[in-house]
């Protein structure tokens, strides 16, 4: 059976017909001298050629050693070109995929993509809602968008990154704060929507100086904001709005603020991509955009809550 060159012995002697010296390719390979020599010696025993010319502490190629060195430099800048290009094409990917928070996937990204997708004709977008939290490690995606504090997402696997947060503000419809709520601002006989994955009502009353109703108030349980927001505004009872997902309503009249006060929140909506990956241009084009939004929404949020008088406490 013929023994055939390894890897390493081609390329220590590809480095030193490049270098000149033994020294040098022993540098790039970050290994010492001899081991380059020894090399050089492995491949001439296996070839049968002498390769280089030993006089002293000169070596220098022969004629055979040349016209091995013209090869493997053809063959290693293939190499080298190949894994470029392929690295350049998967940088100039055309497509982006998101992993999004559900409520704030389809209350406000997909309300705000078609401006990317006008500005941007050349680049897909695949959005795909998911429950908070559920990070699908096993696929392969762009960006995940979810909420939760500081760090809850950050690992060896991705790298987490602030994206916003938000306004949390009671709100229900004019006619049930009629009803429900007093010209001085007490409530009687409210029912109170909860989001069992996101429930700040106690810090909110805390912080508001407004006595929490306690257990003997009445509660109705949703597991999405966007479901509370939904009974809200069927006239169902009082709920904490996000101002992300509610501005709209707020903007309108269609929901209320009772209690003309709001609390920034104490969780945060992060965006998260692989660790040590480079992101596309496409990808990075997206991320750009999306912080641009955000933050041209929050001026819009802070404009129409001054509008409507309510404090952020």
């Amino acid at each position: 059976m013929q023994i055939k060159p390894t890897l390493t012995s081609l390329r220590a002697f590809d480095l030193f017909a490049r270098t000149g010296t033994l020294t040098e390719a022993a540098t790039v390979l970050n290994v010492t001298r001899p081991a380059i020599s020894k090399q050089i010696k492995e491949l001439e025993t296996i070839t049968g050629c002498q390769l280089v010319s030993r006089a002293g502490p000169n070596v220098t190629l022969t004629a055979q050693g040349a016209e091995l060195a013209a090869g493997l430099r053809q063959a290693f800048d293939l190499i080298s070109a190949t894994t470029e290009r392929l690295t350049e094409s998967d940088l100039r990917s055309d497509s982006v995929r998101v992993l999004v928070e559900r409520d704030f996937a389809s209350s406000w990204l997909a309300e705000k993509i078609g401006t990317f997708l006008i500005d941007h004709p050349g680049i897909s977008v695949e959005i795909i809602a998911e429950r908070n939290g559920r990070l699908r490690n096993a696929e392969d995606f762009s960006f995940r968008i979810f909420y939760g504090p500081q760090g809850s997402f950050e690992s060896t696997d991705l790298t987490e990154e602030f994206l916003c947060d938000w306004i949390d503000i009671p709100l229900c419809t004019p006619e049930y704060a009629a009803r429900h709520i007093s010209d001085g601002g007490q409530y009687q006989d409210a029912r109170f929507l909860l989001d069992k994955n996101y429930n700040p009502w106690d810090q909110w009353f805390e912080k508001a100086g407004i006595g929490s109703p306690g257990e003997s108030a009445a509660f109705t349980s949703f597991n999405e904001t966007s479901l509370c927001l939904s009974a809200a505004l069927s006239d169902a009872g009082i709920t904490i709005g996000d101002s992300f997902l509610c501005l709209h309503s707020i903007e309108t009249g269609r929901l209320i603020a009772p209690f003309k006060i709001g609390s920034r929140s104490t969780e945060r909506y992060a965006i998260c991509r692989p660790s040590g990956r480079r992101l596309s241009a496409s990808e990075l084009k997206f991320k750009q955009w999306l912080v641009r939004e955000i933050e041209e929404f929050e001026k819009k949020v802070d404009r129409v809550i001054r509008r409507k008088g309510i404090k952020v406490i």
